[in-house]
């Protein structure tokens, strides 16, 4: 089997990659995937620059470069980005407490996640692409902020549902990235 670091220690974020590459690019039969926290490790921390896709390649080359012993086949790096009002917020921590406590989008207003993908095999080949998923803002003033999760899911209403992401079955949960991540995906052609 062939194995797959997902350069992360955010167990969100990890839980619903995992989920989305097991149905379109690295299935569950052929893959064994792993994140940062998996194998215990922390990656050295950089400053991140540029937009989605520069930090996830950025985050991808690191990783390869720092566990180049592990012998992974492939290195994900992943990044978010935030499309508020039309413009798309490369930093989103910058923009949680804004959102959750500052009234920056309107309860009831459209906005997306941009999730940007870069894939690295072993032998340097480099793979990329972004899809973003789309939510409706509804107000929820209790939301606490801790590390290494996503606070954003609990106001997060997926189009057609009337409850937050974080109240979604997994099944539900994956099938809502699928719709929007999918093609984008499959076109990376691993």
């Amino acid at each position: 089997m062939k194995k797959v670091l997902i350069a992360t220690t955010n167990a969100d974020k990890y839980r619903i990659v995992k989920s989305i590459f097991q149905e379109t690019i690295f299935p569950k039969k052929e893959y064994i995937m792993n994140s940062l926290k998996d194998i215990d490790v922390e990656l050295e921390d950089k400053k991140e620059i540029g937009n989605n896709i520069e930090r996830a390649r950025t985050k991808a080359i690191q990783a390869q470069k720092e566990l180049q012993d592990l012998e992974f086949d492939y290195y994900v790096g992943l990044d978010d980005a935030i499309k508020i009002k039309g413009k798309i917020e490369p930093n989103i921590k910058e923009y949680i407490n804004k959102i959750l406590y500052e009234n920056y989008i309107s309860d009831g207003e459209e906005y997306a996640f941009s999730r940007a993908y870069c894939i690295i095999d072993k032998n340097g080949n480099i793979k990329e692409t972004t899809a973003e998923i789309p939510y409706i803002y509804k107000e929820n003033k209790n939301v606490v902020v801790k590390e290494h999760t996503y606070p954003l899911s609990e106001v997060a209403f997926p189009i057609g549902y009337d409850v937050p992401l974080t109240s979604l079955t997994p099944e539900e949960e994956l099938a809502y990235y699928l719709k929007y991540v999918k093609e984008a995906l499959l076109n990376l052609d691993i």
